[in-house]
């Protein structure tokens, strides 16, 4: 098999670079749509407009903590 990049090494660069910006990582049933930490579908929301730009971190992180997540 040749070396090459794999989803577990995408997504623990991901999850670490999150981390590193202030995001909390969690563990997925803790954030499950019918769970008790269901932020996940708002967040969901977010991150697609963080990345285009189209929101600010520090605009995200204020409407997720007026919101109490």
């Amino acid at each position: 098999m040749a070396p090459g990049v794999c989803e577990t090494d995408v997504e623990s660069a991901a999850l670490t670079w999150l981390s590193e910006l202030g995001w909390q990582v969690k563990y997925g049933p803790e954030i499950a749509p019918d769970g008790l930490f269901a932020e996940l579908r708002l967040r969901d929301a977010l991150l697609p407009k963080l990345i285009r730009g189209e929101i600010r971190v520090k605009d995200a992180e204020r409407f997720l903590m007026e919101r109490g997540l």
